[in-house]
């Protein structure tokens, strides 16, 4: 008897529970989350990762052949424009060549020196017959000589003359032929004493980017010795899907949240590449990219060339529009729909959408502001069931 007095109380207590939590539930309506409209600016952006780059890279060569000595400068140095970043002598010689250049030295100066002799020479021809011309001159205005003969004079002269500017040309054609060999001769050993070393310098001022080989070393004209670019040209490159990339302009905004740093690094589109190309993403499958360049209106000095950078470039912007969560949009009968909270009920009305993104939608027509919206409506929700808004 007394067990089952105990059932009965028991279960007595239960159907209790089970009438209040009943009577809760049912109080008010289905419980939802509900959101008010309100009037807002409304921007949509495409979302995309990228890198910084140089705006202007300068690759510096080798201007000559030669012994290029040990490359001074550090990848990451600043360094200013005209600053010596490299020496090079000229190129050293093995000891027969060097004897054979040593020997066309010889040679030219042997020939300048001949040079030297014969323009003496004609100097002299030339002022001696310049002199008989006016001595013969002065007689034939005497009458002493006749005019046949001071023509004679005065062309032998004028010979003379051409004779000694020849002589002239030849000296310094031989010079010439002198510095030459002397030019060919330096760096014969190979070390500084052999001939003037030629200087590298920077074409801007910039940092060293890359150095593939500090290494002292024989180099050939036209090797690349090391990259550099300007410390303020940096940009920002942007790879995105071709259909995101049909939507983005010139002038469009740019916004960096994730760089490294603290902040929001700002900046606007130069340029869209409009050239595609394909690459395969994390998970296998081939995507359609397109290159975004950008510039930035500030660039922190801890930011280099190739970091990793992330943040969105603003398509669209629009001030006082009314605004609704995409949370709270479903689809009805092939148009977008929410439900409304009317007098303690849900109300699905049409609305025409604008400007959207992930989290935010603009309603041009079905809403006013501060009507009250239902998010995520479950699917138990029908038109005219009475809700209960959530705290």
């Amino acid at each position: 008897m007394k067990l089952d007095k105990k059932r009965g109380v028991g279960g007595a207590a239960l159907l209790l529970v089970a009438v209040v939590l009943w009577v809760a539930l049912s109080d008010g309506g289905e419980p939802v989350r509900v959101a008010t409209t309100v009037t807002d600016t409304l921007s949509v952006s495409v979302t995309a990762e990228g890198r910084t780059r140089a705006r202007d890279p300068y690759t510096v060569t080798a201007p000559v052949a030669g012994w290029l000595t040990r490359i001074p400068v550090q990848e990451g140095d600043e360094v200013d424009a005209g600053q010596v970043l490299a020496r090079i002598l000229p190129s050293p010689q093995d000891p027969r060549t060097a004897a054979a250049l040593g020997a066309d030295v010889e040679a030219a100066r042997a020939m300048r020196v001949e040079a030297e002799a014969s323009l003496a020479r004609a100097a002299v021809q030339a002022e001696q017959a310049r002199r008989e011309a006016e001595r013969r001159t002065a007689l034939a205005e005497e009458g002493s000589l006749s005019r046949e003969v001071i023509e004679q004079a005065r062309t032998q002269a004028a010979l003379a003359e051409r004779t000694r500017a020849s002589a002239e040309a030849a000296l310094e054609a031989a010079s010439a032929n002198l510095a030459a060999a002397e030019a060919r001769v330096m760096g014969a050993s190979g070390d500084a004493s052999s001939g003037p070393a030629v200087a590298v310098t920077a074409p801007v001022a910039g940092r060293i980017l890359r150095i593939p080989d500090r290494s002292a070393r024989v180099v050939p004209a036209g090797t690349p010795l090391m990259e550099m670019a300007d410390v303020g040209g940096l940009e920002v490159v942007f790879d995105v899907l071709s259909q995101d990339a049909v939507r983005i302009e010139s002038g469009q905004e740019i916004r960096i949240t994730e760089w490294g740093g603290d902040g929001v690094l700002e900046g606007t589109v130069r340029t869209v590449t409009r050239a595609g190309y394909t690459r395969v993403s994390a998970l296998g499958v081939e995507e359609q990219r397109v290159d975004v360049v950008g510039d930035l209106s500030h660039i922190p000095s801890a930011l280099g060339t190739g970091y990793r950078v992330a943040g969105e470039i603003v398509t669209s912007r629009a001030s006082d529009v009314l605004a609704v969560p995409t949370s709270g949009l479903f689809r009805s009968d092939g148009a977008w729909a929410v439900y409304a909270v009317v007098n303690g009920r849900a109300v699905r009305r049409e609305v025409t959408l604008g400007l959207r993104n992930a989290e935010r939608a603009e309603v041009v027509e079905g809403l006013v502001e501060g009507d009250q919206v239902v998010l995520f409506p479950p699917a138990t929700l029908s038109h005219g069931a009475e809700v209960r808004p959530l705290p």
